[in-house]
């Protein structure tokens, strides 16, 4: 894997990731960098990604069947764990979500679906 360095806008090679993705989401948080979907235990690709203080949600994307899932997780970093979130109403792929300031654990903003 390559990341570009902004001061100098030169790629840098990172150590190579542990299997060959296609599709997967990269994020970075926390100093680590971590690639989301295209191939593990449970396929999945083309999904949105965004870091939440500790935790990365994991939004939509297609799965074996190929079709666009309504799919929320959250992955708590510290524990090393998934869990689900409520569902698109939607089913979205190829998709992107950022997040602003910080999360209450509560509630979330409304989204707007474009």
């Amino acid at each position: 894997m390559e990341v570009p360095n902004t001061k100098d806008f030169q790629w840098k090679r990172l150590a190579p990731l542990p299997s060959r993705r296609v599709y997967c989401s990269l994020l970075e948080t926390g100093g680590q960098v971590y690639a989301i979907g295209g191939w593990d235990a449970h396929p999945r690709a083309g999904v949105a990604v965004t870091a939440l203080g500790k935790r990365i949600m994991v939004i939509g994307g297609v799965g074996t069947s190929q079709l666009p899932l309504k799919v929320v997780e959250m992955y708590n970093i510290d524990e090393g764990k998934w869990k689900k979130r409520s569902v698109l109403r939607e089913p979205a792929m190829g998709i992107s979500v950022t997040a602003k300031g910080k999360w209450d654990r509560a509630s979330c903003l409304p989204v707007s679906e474009m």
